[in-house]
C-alpha cells in the first residue's frame, strides 16, 4: 500500500484519501475499489495506463505498482451511477416511485464525498444542492461529522427524478459527481404484540437509585404505565410526544422489558431509573416511524452528546432496539455502525443492538405441497427448514446497525419463560428439540467476518407456518406472538385498561441483553463497591461487555447446522466453523448464569488498559478438586474492549487484543482441551470481543497451589500507531458441576473479595 500512495503522488492532481479491504465476500463475486480523482487529467491518466496494460501489458518507468494494483484488476472506470445506487435499492427506489404522479415528492438520503477540509467539503455540498436544485429537489436536513468521516443531506426530490435514479441516469442525481450513495430514508424496525392480558396481580419493586447508568433510545412509551411509571427519566428535547398520537407499543414494549426483563419471569428489580430518550413517535396511523425531517444517523449522535449532560452522565450502556430496514450489511460498515464506534470509544459505551428480523417466507423445495410436508419425518423437515433458510442467507443479514463492532449485536433466541401449552397443530415450532435462533432472526457475519451476532437472548418462541396453496411449501414466520409464546411486556391502553401483551423478535431479545448487563452491574456493585465506584466510565462498559457474552455456548448445535451447512464433512474446520457461527454467533445466553457465583462455578474478572504491543498475565489458581475427580469441567475467558477506529482505512479497527492460547502444560493441570464446539480462534478475533472455552472430565494434574498463566495482549498496532492505552474487560469462569468446593478453593486464593455470599447450589 505504501508503494501504491507512492505512484499516486507522481500523478498531478491525484489524491490518496484512504483503503479499505476487498475482503472476501461469498455472496460478492465481482468486489470494487473506489479511488477518489478530483480533477479530470487525472481520471484520463489512470485510464490511459490501464489501456497500456490491457493492450502492451506494461505500465511506464517509475509506476511499477501500478502493474502490481492492475494484476488484481478486471477493468477500470469513472465511478458511477451503478456505484451509487445498488442493486436492492434500484428495486425499492423503482417500486417506491411506481405509479406515482411525476411531481410527488419523496425524500432520499444522500450521502456525499466525505472530504477533511472544510472548505473542500462546503464546495462539495454547493455543488450537490445546485444538482439537486437542478431535477426539482430541496435539502430537508443536511450534517457534516468528521468524527466518522460522514457528510449527507436528506433530500426531497419528485417521482420523475426517483425513477431516472432507479434507472440509473447518467443525467440524473445518480450521476452526480458530488454524490457517493443515494439510499432510501431511514425506516425503523417493527415489533410484533398480540394477545392482551390484564396486569392486574404483578407488582415490581421501585427503583431504589435516581442516576441511571442503562438508557434506552426507542419510541415515545406509555409513560404513565403501572408497570413503567417513575421507573423512566424521559428526556424529549424534540418534543415527540405532542406527535406520538398512534399506539406506542414499540417504545412501551423495550422498556419494559429492559426495566422488568420477561413478565413471566420471576422478579429481577433493577436499582435505579432508566434514562429514556424518544428517537421515533407513533403517528395516527401506520407504525413507529423516525423523525421524516432529519438524518436518523445524526439524531443519535446529538442524543449521545446531549446525554451526557442531561441526566445520563453516568450511562455506560444505551439499548438500541432499533434497525434499518433499508440497509442490510452488505461488507461495507454502515454509516450508523460508524458512528456507534466512534461513540463506545469517545463515551465510554456499550451500545446493545437488535440483529434485526426477517419476515420473509423461505422456499422448501423439496416439499411440492403441505402433505408431502406433513408426511415428511421430523428430521427432514427440520434439516430442509435450515437449508431452505441457508439458500437465501444473503438476503437474511443484519440490519444497520448491527455491523458496529463496538458494541454487542443480539440474536432472538427461540426461548421464553411461557407455561402455557398450545394444542394446536399450526402454526409450529421449526426446530422442535433443539436450541436454535428464531426462524426470523437476521444472520451473520459482520465486517471482515467478525462474529455478528455475538450473542442469543430469549426473543420467544416464535413460531411458522406453510403459506396457503404455496408449491413449493413457502414456510414464514407467525407474525403474532401469544400467550403460549413469546415474552410478556407492558401494554398500551386497549379499551381503557392498561394490561400486558407478548412479544417476539430480537428487538426484544437485545432489551432483555440490557436488562441482564444492569443485573450484573448491580451484582458487582453490590460485591465490589469501592473497585466500581473507582472505576472508570468505559471501564465499566467493556467489563459489562465481557460479561454478557461470558456465559454463551452453543449448547450442541452446531450439530444440527453444521449436518445442513457441511452435510459430507468435507469443509475445513474454520469454514464450517464459521458458518455455524453465522447462524449461532459465540452462542446462547444464561442471564442467571452470569449474574452470580454458584458453588461449583467461580468466576473472577479484571479491568486495566494495555499500552502498545503490552501484555499482562493473570495467574488463576487451579482448584484440587479438579485433580481428584474425571468430572466434566469447563474454563472460559472472555476479553472484550472498544477499540479506536479509521472510516476509510484497511485497518478501520485500529486495536486488536487477544488471549493467548493455553499452554499444553496447563490443558494437563487442569484437565481440559481445546474444542471445536466454538467460533475459531481466528474469527473471534475478528471483532471487539474474544471468547474461548476449554473443556474436558479428564483428571487433572495439578499439585496443591499450582496455577495457570493467562495472558492477553495487545497486538501491533496496524497502520499508524495508537498512542494511547486501551480499557479491556476480562471475566475468567471455572465450572465443575457437582463440585460444591470450587468457588471456596478459588475465594481463598484471591486477595479481593466479595461483600456478598454466593448463592446456594440448586
Amino acid at each position: 500500500m505504501q508503494n501504491f500512495a507512492k505512484a499516486i503522488q507522481r500523478i498531478e492532481g491525484l489524491e490518496f484519501a484512504g483503503e479499505e479491504e476487498l475482503e472476501a465476500d461469498d455472496f460478492d463475486t465481482s468486489p470494487e475499489f473506489y479511488l477518489l480523482v478530483p480533477q479530470l487529467g487525472a481520471l484520463q491518466q489512470i485510464v490511459s495506463l490501464w489501456e497500456l496494460w490491457v493492450r502492451e501489458g506494461t505500465v511506464p518507468r517509475n509506476f511499477t505498482p501500478w502493474r502490481d494494483l492492475f494484476l488484481q484488476l478486471r477493468t477500470v472506470r469513472p465511478w458511477g451511477p451503478s456505484d451509487r445506487v445498488s442493486r436492492e435499492n434500484q428495486e425499492y427506489f423503482h417500486d417506491l416511485a411506481d405509479g406515482a404522479p411525476d411531481a410527488e415528492l419523496f425524500r432520499l438520503e444522500i450521502e456525499l464525498v466525505f472530504r477533511n477540509s472544510i472548505e473542500a467539503s462546503r464546495s462539495t455540498e454547493r455543488d450537490a444542492r445546485q444538482s439537486i436544485a437542478t431535477i426539482g429537489g430541496t435539502v430537508v436536513h443536511q450534517t457534516y461529522r468528521p468524527e466518522f468521516a460522514y457528510h449527507a443531506v436528506l433530500v426531497e426530490v419528485p417521482a420523475t427524478e426517483v425513477r431516472r435514479i432507479a434507472a440509473l441516469d447518467p443525467t440524473s442525481l445518480a450521476g452526480a459527481d458530488p454524490i457517493v450513495a443515494i439510499t432510501p430514508q431511514s425506516i425503523g424496525t417493527a415489533i410484533d404484540v398480540a394477545d392482551e392480558v390484564i396486569s392486574e396481580g404483578i407488582a415490581r419493586p421501585a427503583p431504589i437509585r435516581e442516576r441511571p447508568i442503562a438508557a434506552v433510545f426507542d419510541a415515545i412509551p406509555v409513560q404513565a404505565h403501572p408497570l413503567l411509571a417513575d421507573r423512566l427519566r424521559i428526556d424529549d428535547p424534540d418534543d415527540l410526544e405532542a406527535r406520538a398520537v398512534g399506539q406506542r407499543v414499540h417504545g412501551t414494549a423495550i422498556a419494559s422489558l429492559v426495566v422488568h426483563g420477561d413478565l413471566n419471569d420471576a422478579p429481577s428489580p433493577l436499582s435505579r431509573q432508566i434514562y429514556f430518550r424518544p428517537v421515533m413517535y407513533a403517528p395516527a396511523f401506520g407504525v413507529e416511524r423516525f423523525d421524516e425531517n432529519r438524518l436518523v444517523v445524526d439524531v443519535i449522535f446529538e442524543a449521545v452528546i446531549r446525554m451526557r449532560s442531561a441526566g445520563g452522565e453516568e450511562v455506560i450502556i444505551v439499548n438500541l432496539s432499533l434497525g434499518d430496514t433499508t440497509k442490510p450489511f452488505s461488507g461495507k460498515i454502515s454509516t450508523w455502525a460508524r458512528a456507534l464506534d466512534y461513540l463506545s470509544y469517545a463515551y465510554g459505551i456499550l451500545f446493545i443492538i437488535s440483529a434485526g428480523n426477517c419476515g420473509r417466507a423461505v422456499v422448501l423445495e423439496d416439499f411440492p405441497d403441505e402433505a408431502s410436508f406433513s408426511a415428511a419425518p421430523l428430521e427432514t423437515r427440520t434439516q430442509t427448514t435450515l437449508a431452505g433458510i441457508d439458500a437465501v442467507k444473503a438476503d437474511r443479514r443484519i440490519l444497520a446497525p448491527a455491523d458496529s463492532i463496538n458494541s454487542l449485536t443480539i440474536g432472538a433466541w427461540h426461548y421464553d419463560s411461557s407455561r402455557e401449552t398450545f394444542r394446536g397443530a399450526t402454526p409450529f415450532i421449526p426446530f422442535a428439540g433443539m436450541e436454535m435462533p428464531n426462524f426470523s432472526s437476521r444472520l451473520g457475519p459482520g465486517l471482515r467476518r467478525a462474529i455478528k451476532p455475538e450473542a442469543l437472548f430469549a426473543g420467544g418462541r416464535e413460531r411458522v407456518r406453510i403459506e396457503p396453496a404455496s408449491s413449493p411449501v413457502n414456510l414464514a414466520p407467525h407474525p403474532n406472538p401469544s400467550r403460549f409464546w413469546g415474552l410478556r411486556v407492558a401494554a398500551p391502553s386497549q379499551n381503557g385498561t392498561l394490561g400486558t401483551h407478548f412479544t417476539i423478535g430480537t428487538s426484544a431479545a437485545a432489551a432483555l441483553a440490557t436488562h441482564s448487563g444492569h443485573r450484573i452491574f448491580d451484582a458487582l456493585e453490590e460485591a465490589y463497591p469501592q473497585l466500581i465506584q473507582a472505576m472508570s466510565l468505559i471501564e465499566r462498559a467493556v467489563l459489562l461487555k465481557s460479561f454478557l457474552v461470558h456465559s454463551a455456548s452453543w449448547r450442541g448445535s452446531e450439530v444440527f447446522v453444521r449436518a445442513v451447512v457441511d452435510p459430507t464433512s468435507t469443509l475445513h474446520h474454520e469454514h464450517w466453523r464459521r458458518e455455524v457461527s453465522r447462524y449461532l454467533g459465540f452462542g446462547f445466553v444464561d442471564p442467571d448464569n452470569v449474574v452470580a457465583c454458584m458453588n461449583d462455578r467461580a468466576t473472577l474478572w479484571a479491568t486495566g488498559t494495555l499500552g502498545p504491543e503490552e501484555s499482562i498475565i493473570f495467574d488463576l489458581r487451579v482448584p484440587q478438586s479438579l485433580s481428584i475427580s474425571a468430572a466434566a469441567r469447563e474454563i472460559r475467558a472472555t476479553l472484550a474492549w472498544f477499540t479506536p477506529t479509521r472510516p476509510g482505512h484497511l485497518a478501520y479497527r485500529a486495536v486488536k487484543l487477544k488471549i493467548d492460547s493455553l499452554e499444553r502444560s496447563s490443558l494437563q493441570l487442569t484437565g481440559v482441551t481445546t474444542t471445536s464446539d466454538q467460533p475459531s480462534n481466528s474469527q473471534s478475533e475478528s471483532g471487539t470481543v474474544v471468547h474461548r472455552r476449554w473443556t474436558s472430565s479428564q483428571i487433572g494434574e495439578a499439585e496443591n497451589g499450582a496455577t495457570i498463566p493467562i495472558q492477553i495482549q495487545r497486538e501491533r498496532d496496524q497502520a499508524t500507531p495508537i498512542d494511547e492505552p486501551i480499557p479491556f474487560g476480562l471475566v475468567i469462569t471455572i465450572e465443575m458441576p457437582g463440585e460444591a468446593q470450587i468457588y471456596e478453593e478459588i475465594l481463598t486464593s484471591i486477595q479481593v473479595r466479595p461483600r456478598v455470599p454466593i448463592r446456594a447450589q440448586v
